[in-house]
Formats: structure tokens, sequence, C-alpha cells
């Protein structure tokens, strides 16, 4: 079924998650493309509508996987029977993500969330979010060890400045 809810009964509006008169439909494919995730989405039965540049770089998503069902391109059979129940989850009414970690392409090790898409009380598809195992324990193990500077220092190392107050440009 397509995306044909109003604006006016989508929960950020009527929970007040959302600007008034801002429509987040005029940047989602911007949001989508430049999340620094990957980002996947099908439909109902599986079939591929949408991937973002990150899915492109760093999964295995091609051109032509668009309007095939993804487990055409499932490299182990066994994760067919899997994948055919979580999606049952959502389609016999599961609301929360699904959670996984995966070793599809044999070295890389990604995390994996899927949940469904919901528009007026149907089901209508499901999002894939992906993130690379090593990039987050990388980022733990720093935060681990050096604490909050380091992040600052990484982001702002022009212009880093201690909690003390004192500038501090060393990385």
């Amino acid at each position: 079924m397509p995306l044909s809810s109003t604006a006016e009964s989508l929960p950020e509006i009527t929970e007040k998650r959302i600007l008034e008169g801002w429509n987040l439909s005029n940047w989602a494919d911007r949001l989508l493309e430049h999340a620094g995730v990957g980002v996947t989405i099908i439909d109902p039965d599986g079939k591929l509508l949408f991937y973002n540049k990150w899915a492109l770089n760093n999964l295995d998503r091609k051109p032509e996987y668009i309007g095939v069902n993804v487990k055409n391109n499932h490299k182990r059979k066994v994760t067919n029977p899997r994948f055919d129940a979580m999606l049952q989850l959502f389609k016999d009414g599961r609301r929360d993500p699904v959670r996984y970690v995966a070793r599809p392409y044999g070295k890389t090790t990604i995390i994996v969330t899927v949940s469904p898409i919901i528009v007026d009380d149907e089901l209508v598809g499901f999002s894939q979010i992906v993130l690379l195992k090593d990039e987050i324990e990388e980022m733990i193990n720093r935060f681990n060890d050096t604490g909050r500077e380091s992040f600052e220092r990484a982001m702002l190392p022009d212009s880093w400045t201690s909690e003390d107050g004192e500038e501090d440009d060393a990385p």
C-alpha cells in the first residue's frame, strides 16, 4: 500500500514532535542518504525499494537489486527462513525492532536493526539500519580509554576547549 496518510494524523504531528508547518518528507530523502549508517527499505514481501549510499559502499547493494526480493541475494540459504520468520513477527503485530549481529560477507560484522514501517495502522514495509561492528567497538574503546575529551578533540580539533575553559589543540 502506498504511503497515503494525511499529515494531520501522523504521530509527529499529533504528539507535537515536529515544528508546526514543517514537513519531514521535504528532507527525509537527504536524511536517509546522509545518516552515516546503512539504510535499506523493503516492502512487506521483502522487495528492495531503497538503499542509501552508505549501504552501497559498505554492504552488498547493487542497482539491479532494486525491485527484487532481498532473499534472492542472500549468500547463505539458511538466512532466508530466518528472514521470513522475522518479517512474519512484524506481520503478526510486533512493533518493536528486531536487532541482531551478522557476518554476511565473511569478515565484516554488522549490527542490524529492522523495524516495521506503519502507516494508518497498516504495515507498509520495513527499514533496516546497519552499523559496522568494528567502527562501534573503536568508538566505545576510545571512549572507555580516554573519555569524552577524545571525541571532542576529534570532532573539533582546531577549537577544542577543555572543561576548565582552556584551549587545547592536541589530538
